[in-house]
């Protein structure tokens, strides 16, 4: 087993990485969008990405760093992901270390802290759901519509999840590189895209406490 603590960040948040990737963890990349080329920094573990670097590109974000670490030769050896935000979450190397001792990484394939459903949260108006609005740019395809695009039992993004080497395929066989632009006109909730996608492959969550502390 090697797990891969992923850090979705922005360009905005750069202050961040450096306290980061000093951290004792050796399997740790930090990946951002508004990059003109993909590529990753070894040096400093950031995976830059040819995507959208703003709320709306949270989805092709994490679409394109799974494609990325399917593909490249420095991830081969990797079996999990473990998704954190860099500035709602707090963990540590001992987080990360327990993770290793979780039979439920051998049996299950999509763990996370907390479960949504849409029953749970009061999101659904008429014209949809408008979480997003007010935080998505001007120019972006969302900036003004509601999310109506659907719902099945989710792990919560702001507390993390992690993803074994199975889920990463399914969801890279769901969206890549090659359909984007379609991406972009269907999701806007990063963690609710993970649950449908997964939810099609017939892999559920796992919810349990693992002590990365969430947003919620």
């Amino acid at each position: 087993m090697k797990i891969l603590v992923a850090v979705l960040s922005c360009n905005k948040h750069s202050h961040l990485w450096e306290k980061i990737v000093a951290k004792p963890i050796t399997d740790l990349i930090i990946f951002t969008g508004g990059s003109e080329t993909t590529y990753y920094e070894t040096k400093k573990k950031v995976l830059h990405l040819k995507c959208n670097d703003f709320y709306e590109g949270l989805p092709e974000k994490m679409v394109l760093m799974i494609e990325y670490v399917l593909q490249s030769t420095f991830f081969s050896d990797i079996t999990h992901i473990i998704k954190i935000d860099d500035h709602d979450n707090v963990f540590t190397a001992k987080n990360i270390e327990k993770l290793y001792n979780l039979e439920e990484l051998k049996k299950h394939h999509y763990i996370g802290q907390k479960l949504n459903t849409r029953n749970l949260y009061p999101w659904q108006w008429c014209d949809g759901n408008k979480y997003h609005i007010g935080k998505v740019s001007k120019n972006s395809y969302w900036y003004d519509k509601y999310y109506s695009g659907g719902y099945l039992p989710w792990i919560d993004g702001g507390c993390s999840y992690i993803l074994s080497k199975s889920a990463l395929k399914c969801i890279n066989s769901w969206y890549n590189s090659s359909n984007i632009e379609e991406l972009r006109r269907k999701e806007i909730f990063e963690d609710v895209m993970m649950g449908k996608i997964l939810y099609h492959h017939n892999i559920f969550p796992k919810i349990m406490n693992y002590g990365v502390i969430g947003d919620k």
